[in-house]
């Protein structure tokens, strides 16, 4: 099955800490990424290595419901998840590196789409959309930690 990624990047007039922080707070994921229904927390952790969470992703007009797991967390630098269950399986994360003025902040996502030589297809062609969103919803969090 094909491995598809997806990066987006934007630099931020913040500290790696700032920005760290606000990527920390699962409650920003639906503020931002217009897809995301729903990100919840499984259990009492909501944070750091191990936190679990139920989403769920409205793509093409269908619900996506996955478990996704954090599997990186280093503060002021990384944050990371893994797929656990779901359709499409996928990892992915956020890096945070100072540079002049700012912080840079590098959203990369790998996923298999389903179906084989379809799913593949079909996620091929939607590439240029689903970028595009991605580097929106990160312009957006631009405009939120520079607020």
């Amino acid at each position: 099955m094909a491995r598809l990624e997806f990066d987006a990047s934007v630099t931020v007039k913040a500290a790696p800490e700032r920005a760290f922080d606000y990527f920390a707070d699962y409650r920003h994921v639906a503020g931002v990424l217009e897809e995301v229904r729903r990100w919840e927390p499984i259990g009492e952790k909501s944070s750091g290595v191990g936190a679990r969470f139920n989403v769920e992703m409205q793509t093409l007009g269908f619900p996506l419901r996955s478990v996704l797991r954090l599997s990186r967390w280093r503060r002021p630098a990384e944050i990371g998840w893994v797929s656990e269950s779901g359709p499409v399986r996928q990892e992915g994360g956020f890096r945070f590196t100072q540079v002049a003025g700012g912080t840079r902040i590098e959203l990369r996502i790998a996923y298999e789409p389903p179906g084989f030589v379809v799913g593949t297809a079909i996620a091929r062609r939607l590439d240029p959309l689903i970028r595009g969103r991605l580097q929106k919803a990160l312009e957006r969090i631009r405009e939120q930690l520079e607020s």
